[in-house]
């Protein structure tokens, strides 16, 4: 009887956080709005609501979620198992290490540069990795679904398995290799004009 009621208030409380779009916390350490900064030490999990901004400077993550129009800026040596970006939040990725990007709802995120293991993003979250060059191998990595190789903007390399043949289409290359070859291009061409003036 008492695992009875334990179960329909557990449904009951499912029910009523998804109707009104109240994300579930399940972290022991929640940032509720305002500035905060992790640079050293391990946390398990972390949720970020209410519009919450963190800079990552150190230190390691196993979870972190970013509920809402939360905002999370990663940089080296910090690492993340698992950055979980969702609802209408922003995750700016300069250097570290992610193991798994898991991005949905109508997420942004923005990757200049560090390590990404596995880049997973659904729903209508964008992806976008500001990079020199790439390659992708339609049926490459662990799960067969594309392999992103190349280098970003700093030169450093990134090598990025997608989870599902669906992530290449949430994905914008900034900027277009194609673009730098007409910029150059037109450059050029300029150049040229000026000289003959």
């Amino acid at each position: 009887m008492k695992r009875g009621i334990q179960i329909t208030i557990t449904v009951a409380v499912v029910f009523v956080a998804g109707a009104c779009n109240v994300p579930l916390l399940y972290a022991d350490l929640v940032w509720n709005g305002g500035y905060h900064e992790f640079s050293e030490g391990l946390e398990g999990e972390i949720d970020m609501i209410n519009g919450a901004t963190a800079d990552i400077t150190g230190g390691e993550i196993g979870i972190l979620r970013c509920w809402d129009t939360s905002s999370v800026f990663v940089y080296e040596p910090s690492e993340i198992d698992l950055l979980r970006p969702s609802d209408f939040s922003t995750a700016n990725v300069y250097s570290g290490t992610i193991g798994i990007l898991f991005a949905l709802g109508s997420t942004e995120t923005h990757i200049y540069g560090g390590s990404l293991d596995w880049l997973d993003p659904v729903d209508l979250s964008t992806v976008n990795l500001y990079v020199k060059s790439y390659v992708l191998d339609p049926t490459g990595g662990d799960f067969g679904d594309g392999l992103l190789t190349g280098f970003w903007l700093d030169g450093g390399s990134f090598s990025i398995d997608l989870v599902t043949d669906e992530a290449i289409s949430h994905i914008n290359f900034v900027p277009e290799p194609s673009c730098i070859t007409l910029m150059l291009i037109g450059s050029l061409i300029l150049s040229r004009i000026t000289k003959k003036k």
